[in-house]
């Protein structure tokens, strides 16, 4: 059995503002405590007129997406099924469009 450092995170620690709200103290507790604050700047499901058009989404991601963009999806639960349809679609669509994908870590490393 491991010990408790054995077991922590490795590696920088990334943080995704619930509702992209960006408290007044939250920057400054997050870089105090060596956390990076991580945004995003696409969320077709969030956007009512598409978010039950799985097509829609993916043309939204493809007609906005730049080198560099983050594209947030809520897949979790069963009421997200538009978004996990729209999933295999956004993947095509950018990579036909010449995009490779990246975890966030990388894409902040410029690997």
């Amino acid at each position: 059995m491991g010990t408790a450092a054995s077991a922590s995170r490795r590696g920088p620690i990334l943080f995704r503002p619930p509702f992209a709200k960006r408290l007044v103290s939250l920057p400054y507790y997050l870089w105090r405590h060596g956390r990076t604050t991580v945004m995003w700047n696409l969320e077709p499901d969030s956007i009512a007129a598409i978010a039950d058009d799985p097509r829609a989404m993916a043309r939204q991601v493809a007609d906005h997406v730049r080198p560099g963009s983050i594209v947030l999806l809520h897949v979790w639960s069963r009421e997200r099924a538009t978004s996990r349809a729209a999933l295999p679609l956004i993947l095509e669509a950018l990579t036909d469009k010449g995009y490779r994908m990246v975890t966030v870590s990388e894409l902040l490393s410029g690997s």
